[in-house]
């Protein structure tokens, strides 16, 4: 009997055990996919709702990751995940950009995993391109360049406070192009995405600043500096 028993464990085969882990997600939206403004973020048995927003990062909810994946659904129910998020083993704090999918893929919303942790450091661009152009640009001393669908950091130096110069450039047919040129203060309190996009009706090359306000809130008798935007031209 103890040698049969022995044979049948050799031939069931072992598997390893989901690794499950509790993640810290923020998200962002670039543009909303009709009827998923709202999104739910497994956590466990349960899931956590989410607001979407295209002006600012969410406020962080848990979720869990199994195998690294992160799930999300249309609403609370055990309908079809619309979406899965892969989540780096050294991300224990990710922010979660969303994007729509191309048309007819599988999932309706693509995703850009970054860390929201300690490597976002406070008083730094996160800069990510979107657009099919290459970009550059620069903040004072402060300058980067971004391929089409690459991400940079741009971290601001000099005094908090001092006024300094911005400009952005994208490339077109050999060509810098202005994309934005203005003026800001610096700033080592703050951390913000900024996101350079291509718009799909006009296809102009667009920037949009994001602050991070989940991490740190101005007081309300302390004046802001002014978002960044390609409107500021």
């Amino acid at each position: 009997m103890k040698t049969l028993l022995a044979l049948f464990a050799l031939v069931v085969p072992l598997h390893a055990a989901d690794e499950v882990r509790n993640v810290e997600v923020s998200f962002f939206c670039l543009k909303y996919v009709p009827g998923l403004e709202t999104i739910h973020v497994a956590n466990g048995n349960v899931s956590s709702p989410v607001r979407l927003s295209t002006a600012n990062l969410t406020d962080p909810v848990t979720a869990s990751a199994v195998n690294g994946d992160v799930i999300l659904r249309k609403d609370a129910t055990t309908a079809p995940a619309i979406g899965k998020i892969k989540i780096p083993a050294d991300i224990d704090k990710a922010l979660v950009v969303l994007v729509p999918g191309k048309s007819g893929a599988a999932e309706p919303y693509s995703a850009l995993v970054m860390d929201r942790g300690e490597r976002f450091r406070l008083g730094t661009y996160r800069v990510i391109n979107f657009s099919p152009r290459k970009i550059r640009g620069g903040i004072g001393r402060s300058y980067v360049e971004a391929a089409s669908g690459a991400t940079g950091d741009l971290e601001l130096k000099g005094e908090p406070g001092a006024v300094q110069g911005v400009r952005f450039e994208f490339e077109k047919e050999g060509r810098w192009n202005r994309l934005t040129e203005t003026r800001c203060a610096v700033r080592k309190d703050r951390r913000w995405l900024l996101c350079v996009y291509q718009d799909p009706v006009t296809n102009r090359v667009n920037m949009r600043s994001i602050p991070d306000r989940t991490l740190l809130l101005t007081a309300a008798n302390q004046s802001e500096e002014p978002d960044l935007t390609s409107n500021d031209l």
